[in-house]
């Protein structure tokens, strides 16, 4: 869900006031691009929040910036600390590719090994393992 945008609807996401998105706006309030435009939001039909960025006008089209999961409290010194990283200091492209690439071997690596033990039950189903 990270980095995906959505359009704003009321009926499938929650704006949720608080300490974390007082937080959130304490963050950005110096620099006049996001100024007012973090905030925490909770998609209702996967029960999750999330820590948003208003990409137009509030209430329109948002992007994810940081899944928090299921619950607020999620949120500790380390996510805050990864939040800034990721608002003040995001990665390059070298990087976007290197974890890319990184990820894409990981799904071909399982997939292998997926059909290599599908392979394996199939070959017992036929000898009537």
């Amino acid at each position: 869900m990270l980095g995906m945008v959505s359009f704003y609807n009321p009926d499938e996401h929650s704006i949720i006031p608080g300490a974390l998105s007082e937080f959130c706006k304490r963050l950005v309030e110096n620099d006049p691009k996001r100024k007012g435009k973090l905030f925490v939001v909770r998609y209702n039909k996967l029960g999750v929040f999330v820590i948003a960025e208003w990409l137009a006008k509030p209430k329109d089209v948002f992007v994810d910036i940081m899944n928090l999961g299921k619950s607020l409290s999620s949120f500790t010194r380390d996510k805050a600390s990864e939040l800034r990283h990721r608002l003040f200091a995001p990665i390059t492209a070298a990087e976007t590719d290197r974890l890319t690439a990184g990820a894409d071997s990981d799904y071909h690596h399982e997939m292998q090994d997926f059909n290599e033990s599908e392979t394996e039950r199939l070959a017992k189903c036929e000898i009537g393992e």
